[in-house]
């Protein structure tokens, strides 16, 4: 058994001794920028009553790439992408109207990508050289964390940017943003939480990294499995089948299961493994789609 309280408190104290200096360098250089965009009022209205999907960069998203591409552009659905999906979904002809990034560190999640057609929904202590590299309208956001380390950031970066709870993950957030907004229901794609032999899907950042260290010797398969055998903290069960999983990945799971307990939201999830059947109404997401398809057309000729 995990200890749930433990594994919260030793992340959180984690993220304060590593990132809390990045943390006021980044927002101190954000500034301008946070003055020029603003905060989240703004776009909060744009997911009223949408199905909000919010998609990760597990590898259950390679699957989903044909319905994700096809039913896009409906204006009863909005994509809510993680940034490390971002590049992946591109490369598939699928156009995320809104990302979510909240990495401190430079990372080039979006190397190729034309973000000028997109929002960014943006950690107000995020990474400022990707804030800069960004070509779309940006909304920026505080953590909802009260502690006093944090609350003189949120003095700075305005309190009127509005919170975001978060539960150590990008995805986390962009739910917790996407529940905050009057949707008519979430569905979960590709946040996988947990893997065997491949940690992300192909194209994203780490993907790259990997492929372009691969040898005839260490070919890029080896490279996935060994990347994510050392990644492998601890292990899920779902039926017969076992996923290994980070303590960040398995805290943001348990995080979202906390979340979505009372059964208050309608959450849907297609990852693979994902949250547990116990509070998320597990989905193929052709069907899922279809089925709206079907109730879409029945209302109109009902009407």
């Amino acid at each position: 058994m995990v200890d749930k309280d433990e594994l919260y408190s030793n992340l959180n104290e984690g993220i304060l001794s590593e990132r809390l200096t990045a943390f006021k360098r980044n927002l101190n250089k954000n500034l301008s920028s946070i003055k020029k965009y603003g905060g989240l009022r703004r776009i909060v209205p744009e997911f009223g009553g949408k199905l909000a999907f919010v998609i990760g960069a597990g590898p259950s998203l390679e699957r989903n790439f044909g319905e994700l591409r096809k039913y896009q552009f409906r204006q009863d659905i909005a994509y809510i992408a993680v940034d490390m999906a971002v590049r992946p979904l591109m490369k598939n002809g699928i156009h995320p109207r809104y990302v979510v990034s909240c990495e401190s560190s430079p990372i080039d999640f979006f190397y190729g990508v034309d973000t000028s057609r997109m929002h960014l929904i943006a950690f107000s202590c995020m990474s400022p050289v990707t804030v800069r590299t960004w070509k779309g309208d940006i909304s920026f956001f505080n953590w909802m964390i009260q502690r006093p380390e944090y609350a003189a950031l949120w003095e700075t970066a305005g309190t009127d940017l509005g919170f975001v709870a978060t539960g150590s993950l990008v995805t986390t957030q962009a739910a917790a943003f996407a529940l905050g907004c009057g949707i008519a229901g979430l569905v979960l794609v590709g946040n996988d939480l947990g893997y065997s032999d491949r940690f992300y899907v192909r194209e994203t950042v780490t993907h790259r990294g990997i492929f372009n260290t691969s040898t005839r010797l260490n070919p890029l398969e080896t490279g996935e499995i060994n990347r994510s055998r050392r990644a492998s903290q601890y292990r899920i069960q779902r039926g017969s089948r076992n996923y290994y999983t980070t303590s960040q990945f398995l805290a943001a799971k348990m995080w979202l299961e906390d979340l979505f307990r009372d059964g208050r939201y309608a959450v849907y999830d297609c990852s693979d493994p994902g949250c547990s059947e116990k509070y998320v109404a597990k989905i193929d997401l052709h069907d899922f789609i279809y089925s709206i398809e079907r109730r879409t057309k029945r209302n109109r000729r009902n009407a």
